[in-house]
């Protein structure tokens, strides 16, 4: 019978005669949603397979489609900004209506949110873009809202300050971009020394209480914050591909290491010239990413990276090993025979 037989025959509402039949497992199609929903997982587990340790060419949300629920340790990416940039040879793909941008944007980031596994990390990398009369607007101030209404759980908003750039005639040269950081529940990882910087006074003692006298920081170096000075990539720089919006590897590598153990899997749905990418394989990541352009360039790259044989302390400098040492004193125990 259908829905409104039911209802004619009862009396009672179609809301109420669907929830009964979910409830018994009596809807005349469920067997059918139920296998293809199998379907889409095992087809997204596979394609997840296919690309591991490796990029693609496609378009954001086909290959987040692509991606199994809950599958994604760490997304770690920057989206385009629609303010005309020209990715590969494509003029007008950084420009459409703002409204058409934000909506687009929102379904990027709900995609995100899907496919980030709990205790996983979303670090995502925004700027300002442009309103239809061309008004600066931070991306930052509208997807905060909406990251928190799709359950997420807010967890630092990282200022990236720079030294040089653009200086404007009629206002603030901007030297700052912003990093939203999301986790899906409590983060299952926070990794602080890796991310540590060293610290002003690397011999600071404390004044007073039980360690009265002893080095009162973290031989380590300082905790770190939620302000990262790392320099742009100048034309010159080393790391430099042509990408025309290309961020510096050691932006990826704080987030890659404060949030992910190796052999997790980081990835970057705007992969660009490939930066996350070359930094989870350089810390022993597994990784995946995607782009419409730049796909030889970021081969390329990947090919000629080896993973790191030891990976640095940022926080330890010579003077501190020196400090820190000095205070080292030898500690003897005798053997009790077993």
């Amino acid at each position: 019978m259908s829905y409104e037989e039911v209802s004619a025959k009862h009396g009672i509402s179609r809301g109420k005669i669907w929830k009964l039949a979910l409830r018994h497992n009596a809807r005349k199609n469920e067997a059918r949603i139920q296998e293809r929903a199998a379907a889409r997982a095992r087809r997204r587990k596979e394609f997840l397979q296919e690309l591991l340790n490796a990029s693609t060419t496609s378009d954001v949300l086909d290959f987040l489609d692509g991606l199994p629920d809950e599958s994604v340790a760490l997304h770690i990416t920057s989206p385009p900004y629609n303010v005309g940039k020209p990715y590969g040879d494509a003029h007008l793909i950084d420009k459409h209506r703002f409204h058409y941008y934000i909506g687009w944007l929102l379904q990027v980031v709900s995609e995100l949110a899907r496919t980030t596994a709990q205790g996983g990390v979303i670090c995502l990398q925004v700027g300002n873009t442009h309103t239809d009369q061309g008004a600066r607007y931070p991306l930052d101030c509208v997807l905060f809202e909406h990251l928190c209404a799709m359950g997420l759980t807010y967890q630092d908003r990282v200022v990236w300050e720079f030294p040089h750039g653009l200086t404007p005639k009629n206002r603030l040269a901007e030297r700052y971009e912003v990093m939203l950081i999301f986790s899906k529940g409590a983060p299952k990882t926070f990794n602080a020394t890796p991310a540590r910087t060293p610290q002003k006074e690397p011999d600071k003692r404390a004044f007073k209480g039980p360690n009265k006298g002893k080095l009162s920081g973290n031989p380590f170096g300082a905790h770190p914050t939620n302000v990262w000075r790392i320099r742009h990539l100048g034309h010159n720089h080393k790391e430099r591909t042509g990408h025309p919006a290309q961020f510096p590897e050691e932006l990826a590598r704080r987030a890659v290491l404060l949030y992910t153990m190796p052999g997790d899997l980081v990835a970057d749905v705007f992969s660009g010239s490939g930066t996350a990418l070359a930094v989870a394989k350089k810390t022993g990541r597994a990784f995946v990413g995607a782009d419409l352009y730049y796909e030889d360039l970021r081969a390329q790259r990947l090919a000629a990276i080896e993973p790191d044989l030891a990976s640095t302390l940022p926080g330890v400098t010579p003077e501190s090993i020196a400090i820190w040492a000095a205070e080292a004193r030898a500690v003897t125990a005798s053997a009790t025979p077993s």
